[in-house]
């Protein structure tokens, strides 16, 4: 026996299906249909060879639901597929917009986008980096996507209609970019090809022209490492800073960044607030968003407990300066000081040396001192994530071991223990 039809709202309100996802037509030709579920969940559906869901019923009145299974069988018949279709149902908010979504005259999304069958790459480049951007960590993580985009594709295809490019355009563009900035051609290939793929499942067009990574020229470079300093030289650049006309600040937020390994960027922001100075005790807090600068890469909280002799010195930054919010207060200007400021100090010292090499220099020290620094202890001191068996059975509290590690290190830079090799 055929169900009877739900040609009502009433109908549809008061119909308790009997199987979870048990289907009831509305009565009309139209493809439209009502699934419901036993915990009381109902939805319109359009049937195509396929369910499409429409929207959640009552949010989606029996009455729009009509109108869009309407326009979606007739832009079905014109040729239209699924995932136009698709698109549309997710998207529209009435069934006129259904229809213009489903032709491509509106980029979902998108409000303010100028209406046309087709966006040029740069319309959808805009479209499709609004979804990216948030989920990078903001400055040069989001500065380099736009950086490539505005310099070196945008002059080439922005201006283009997606379904007009071709994959030589693609290819004389990036070609001589994979010769000359190979990791900036590597991110613009990745680039443009998420692009158009954007461009297919909105159906602008119907293939992806990005070619294939293998196809361009390859050039073999050296890596290139951060400058470092060998660990033996440490307390050597220690005594150049002690000597140099630097200011306070900068001359300990190098010998901050030498003993406990942080990146500068986390060392020149740090807060009063974030130190304990009774326990000695400094922690930098969670990374919850993507815009605040001065926490940890890994976004985890870290905390390790400094050196004495460290804190003391600390603690005359805090008699200059009683209602400084940063450690390293600018001498100059409002704020801290600058990773800029800490890096022109050095390069006195050593023009090829940089701040990052110093994590390099402490990794050394922790292989070649005696007693050696186990590779684990070493790892969670410059807060890398653990790999392999350590990353299974290393899951203990290290903090005696880092505490520890930050006083060898600390003497060691300061003059007060020599280093003993093994």
């Amino acid at each position: 026996m055929t169900a009877k039809p739900l040609t009502t709202d009433v109908a549809i309100r008061k119909w308790r299906p009997s199987a979870d996802g048990e289907a009831r037509s509305t009565g009309a030709r139209d493809g439209l249909y009502v699934r419901g579920w036993r915990g009381g969940t109902k939805a319109f559906y359009f049937r195509s060879g396929t369910w499409l869901k429409m929207g959640d019923y009552p949010a989606l009145g029996l009455a729009d639901a009509r109108e869009r299974a309407i326009a979606a069988k007739r832009l079905k018949k014109e040729g239209f597929g699924v995932p136009a279709l698709k698109r549309g149902f997710q998207l529209a908010m009435s069934a006129s917009d259904f229809e213009a979504i489903v032709r491509g005259a509106k980029l979902s999304g998108a409000a303010n986008s100028p209406a046309a069958t087709a966006p040029t790459y740069h319309q959808l480049w805009e479209h499709w980096f609004a979804d990216v951007a948030p989920t990078l960590q903001e400055g040069p993580s989001r500065n380099r996507p736009q950086s490539i985009h505005e310099h070196h594709i945008r002059p080439a295809i922005g201006d283009r209609p997606v379904h007009l490019v071709r994959r030589r355009e693609i290819f004389d563009l990036l070609a001589p970019l994979f010769r000359d900035k190979p990791v900036t051609a590597g991110h613009a290939l990745g680039h443009i090809s998420k692009v158009f793929e954007r461009a297919i499942t909105l159906e602008y067009c119907d293939n992806n022209p990005t070619p294939p990574r293998s196809i361009f020229p390859k050039r073999v470079s050296p890596k290139k490492h951060h400058g470092t300093l060998a660990a033996r030289d440490l307390p050597d650049l220690w005594r150049h800073m002690e000597r140099s006309n630097a200011s306070l600040s900068v001359k300990l937020a190098v010998l901050t960044a030498v003993v406990t390994a942080h990146r500068i960027g986390v060392v020149v922001r740090a807060e009063w607030q974030h130190f304990n100075m009774d326990s000695g005790i400094w922690t930098v807090p969670a990374r919850t968003d993507k815009t605040t600068a001065g926490r940890m890469k890994s976004g985890r909280a870290y905390s390790l407990k400094l050196p004495n002799g460290l804190l003391a010195q600390l603690g005359r930054l805090r008699e200059e300066n009683t209602q400084a919010a940063f450690v390293f207060e600018s001498p100059t200007t409002r704020g801290h000081v600058s990773e800029n400021a800490i890096l022109k100090v050095i390069k006195r010292y050593d023009a090829d040396l940089t701040t990052h090499g110093f994590r390099n220099s402490i990794k050394e020290f922790c292989r070649r001192v005696d007693p050696p620094v186990p590779d684990h202890i070493a790892d969670a001191f410059c807060d890398h994530s653990l790999k392999g068996l350590d990353a299974s059975y290393r899951r203990y509290d290290t903090s005696s071991e880092r505490a520890e590690l930050a006083l060898r290190i600390f003497e060691h830079v300061t003059g007060a223990a020599e280093l003993t090799e093994r």
